[in-house]
């Protein structure tokens, strides 16, 4: 016995089609839903054109006038072509923050024609099942053969098995793949086509609209996997058929004709699936595994002679728009901004500590030789070089392209600090023109600032004097002279062109043109005047 609710007891339903320069194909679409609406006068279309640059709207908007559809259908033209997820929450937003938000939202291609009673078998559904979120229509071609419309998520398993294509491989994978056998009976699922898919209001309440930076493609995934996240049940409902037109709205996937060339749109939507919702090192396991399957794939078609059926130029586009090529442009944009040499580097005196940023990693360590009398051989020259390195390499993004260099990294650090006993790690803050002048014995532990032209003689010991207080850390001025032997311990803050004579132990603030001497230091007034 039908379970299908009588007219005064149909939940509200919004179907929503996103029409795209395919304006017959969407008064179509309306056509086959005329006899649902009139049964269930609560079904209302809201039809939305993104913004297509043709006649579509003039031609739906006179559909809508000569058939009497005015009642239970709105047109809708979009200001920009956003996409698919743009095109239909423009519809979605204002209706569920009207004051009566429909129960449902169907999303429907505008390259489909509803069969009887489609829209009512999921309603009936979804009403019997409170905790379906998300269900799906059985998609079939005009002579009713099915459409393979109820998946699983993608995963790095299921690329591999794409790119592979072997079907040994796909039945060891078998519970990866992402399109399993058509069903005939109700049954759970992971993810539905966005080609009619229906949604219960509360699932937006708790996921959100669709995400619009996906243009076209993927979006229904990852709207789905948001709400598996969020508890939501998915559900395939063969009962209600609609006749699928497969890729006559994008003209991408049409199974009758030769395939076209994948736009580059399909691949950033592939890619911005896996990073948002996987990570970027999945996303960069997920384009390994399928090229890696894809590979092999295209070795055994050769071998074995097998016809290519493959969109055009599938492997260059693949690789062309990668996490590994975007990885490999970050690398190098890095490096041509980093190695760009600047003719005019003139330093200024007047120029303050943190202006030192501006300057690039080959312009600092041309500052450094030059400060070390243009000796290279200098340890001293040596270790500031490393040091700059070692903060350079952490601006590098992303992270997978900073662990090469780190490893670089670390071998100078521990061949500076073994062989010159200069230790000198990235975390210090170096001003520019820092001149280390002897090897051996010199600790300068993190946190520490250290300005503008200083001096570091051997036996310098720069750190904390307090365990409990770690930020009680030293900062030195610009032009500071440190000489061999001083200890710096505390938050001490030395100013402007001060003198550390040898041996010294400095425990307080020692004042801009004063000079700390003796064993512990003691702060005097210097002799010379501060203008000389």
């Amino acid at each position: 016995m039908s379970l299908v609710p009588t007219e005064t007891q149909f939940p509200s339903v919004l179907v929503v089609i996103v029409n795209y320069r395919t304006s017959q194909l969407t008064v179509d679409c309306l056509q086959s839903l005329e006899d649902e609406v009139e049964k269930f006068p609560s079904i209302k279309v809201v039809v939305v054109d993104n913004l297509s640059g043709d006649n579509s709207v003039e031609q739906i908007q006179s559909a809508i006038a000569d058939k009497n559809w005015q009642s239970w259908v709105s047109l809708v033209p979009a200001d920009q072509n956003g996409g698919y997820s743009y095109g239909n929450n423009v519809a979605i937003r204002p209706a569920l923050a009207s004051k009566n938000p429909p129960d449902y939202v169907l999303l429907l291609n505008p390259d489909t024609v509803i069969r009887p009673n489609a829209i009512a078998s999921l309603v009936e559904f979804m009403e019997a099942h409170p905790q379906a979120g998300i269900a799906g229509s059985r998609l079939e071609d005009p002579d009713g053969t099915p459409q393979r419309s109820a998946f699983r998520f993608p995963t790095i398993w299921s690329e591999l098995d794409g790119g592979l294509s072997l079907g040994l491989v796909t039945k060891l994978l078998e519970k990866w793949v992402v399109a399993p056998p058509v069903s005939n009976v109700n049954c759970r699922t992971e993810w539905v086509a966005g080609a009619s898919m229906i949604i219960r209001r509360d699932v937006f309440k708790t996921v959100g609209l669709m995400d619009e930076g996906y243009f076209l493609y993927f979006e229904e995934v990852d709207f789905c996997l948001q709400s598996d996240r969020q508890g939501w049940e998915g559900w395939y409902v063969p009962e209600s058929r609609v006749v699928h037109l497969v890729g006559q709205s994008s003209g991408v996937t049409t199974p009758t004709t030769q395939p076209k060339r994948l736009p580059k749109y399909w691949f950033e939507s592939r890619q911005r699936y896996f990073v948002k919702n996987h990570g970027w090192w999945y996303g960069l396991m997920a384009d390994t595994f399928w090229l890696s399957g894809y590979l092999l794939w295209l070795v055994r078609s050769r071998i074995q002679q097998k016809p290519y059926h493959d969109s055009p130029q599938r492997l260059q586009d693949f690789w062309a728009n990668s996490l590994w090529m975007q990885a490999y442009a970050k690398l190098k944009q890095a490096i041509q901004k980093t190695f760009k040499q600047n003719s005019a580097i003139a330093p200024s005196e007047t120029k303050s500590f943190s202006q030192k940023a501006e300057l690039t990693l080959w312009q600092q360590i041309q500052e450094d030789w030059i400060a070390h009398e243009r000796d290279w051989t200098r340890s001293g020259f040596r270790a500031v070089a490393v040091q700059r390195f070692g903060v350079w390499r952490m601006t590098i993004e992303p992270k997978l392209l900073r662990g090469p260099l780190s490893v670089v990294y670390r071998f100078f650090y521990r061949f500076v600090r073994n062989v010159y006993g200069i230790e000198l790690p990235y975390t210090v803050k170096l001003g520019r023109r820092v001149i280390f002048e002897h090897q051996h014995g010199i600790v300068i532990h993190g946190g520490c600032v250290i300005g503008d032209d200083c001096i570091i003689r051997q036996g310098v010991t720069l750190g904390n004097r307090f365990l409990d207080r770690p930020f009680d850390a030293p900062q030195l001025g610009k032009r500071v002279n440190i000489g061999a032997g001083a200890k710096i311990l505390g938050k001490v803050q030395l100013g402007d062109d001060v003198n550390i004579g040898a041996n010294a132990v400095v425990l307080c603030d020692v004042e801009a043109g004063k000079t700390a001497v003796g064993i512990p230091a003691k702060v005097i007034h210097s002799s010379v005047p501060k203008d000389s």
